[in-house]
């Protein structure tokens, strides 16, 4: 099945290359992209530097990376992960990879107009719990999904996340708790953003280990996923409605 999954990829982005690039150059794109999205499916973060600059030498666009390399390299990493043939540390190595590569293209995607972002998505870990991995986890998913991310840090207050909503306009606000004695919080922050009159512009979501579906229903929370790759796809729904 991996294997399937890994051909569609490949297939899906010769398509692209075969539509877009001049044939005398489609080879050198294609090997270096497809370097990129082994490096980053390997977790080969140390790699990245050097790959990322070989490609923009070669003339491969920014935006193009990002797309057609690092975000499909994320997707079949989230995507082995969820069936469970990708552990955790596979996952930081890969999610590390693509942060290596990020730091090395936003300077230049920040100059680029043909980049269109799906949404803003603000992101915190809520107040009282200082957990970050499967925050930022879900920030590398999610920018790998084209989405802007305003990352608030851990140990949130409740005013911070008005603060941002005011500020940044997201269509998504995303609350992450890994501690059971902190869940109680997350009602608390909903609260927060109801008072201030911003409840009806935003979709909520939540994640960590103790959150559960039953848990997002009972406060009216709209997206809950399992894991990062998860919410990443979720987040896309939300916009795309």
């Amino acid at each position: 099945m991996e294997s399937i999954k890994s051909s569609i990829n490949s297939n899906i982005l010769k398509e692209v290359i075969e539509i877009f690039i001049p044939r005398e150059r489609r080879l050198d794109i294609m090997d270096l992209l497809d370097d990129i999205y082994k490096a980053t499916a390997a977790g080969s973060y140390k790699e990245m530097p050097r790959l990322v600059k070989e490609a923009i030498d070669g003339g491969i666009a920014a935006r193009d990376i990002t797309n057609k390399a690092l975000s499909p390299a994320m997707i079949e990493v989230g995507d082995k992960f969820g069936a469970g043939t990708l552990y955790m540390p596979d996952m930081l190595l890969s999610a590390k990879a693509m942060q290596v590569a990020m730091a090395e293209l936003k300077p230049l995607l920040k100059g680029d107009t043909d980049i269109i972002e799906k949404g803003t998505l603000v992101i915190g870990t809520v107040k009282g719990d200082l957990h970050d991995i499967g925050k930022n986890l879900v920030i590398t998913m999610a920018e790998g999904q084209g989405f802007k991310v305003i990352d608030l840090g851990i140990d949130v207050d409740y005013s911070a996340f008005v603060e941002a909503i005011k500020k940044n306009s997201p269509q998504i606000v995303a609350f992450s708790g890994l501690l059971t004695t902190t869940l109680a919080n997350i009602p608390e922050h909903i609260r927060a953003i109801e008072e201030a009159g911003l409840r009806d512009s935003v979709a909520i979501a939540v994640g960590g280990a103790p959150v559960t579906r039953d848990f997002a229903d009972r406060y009216g929370i709209e997206v809950y996923a399992d894991d990062a790759s998860a919410a990443a796809k979720e987040f896309i729904k939300v916009v795309e409605k």
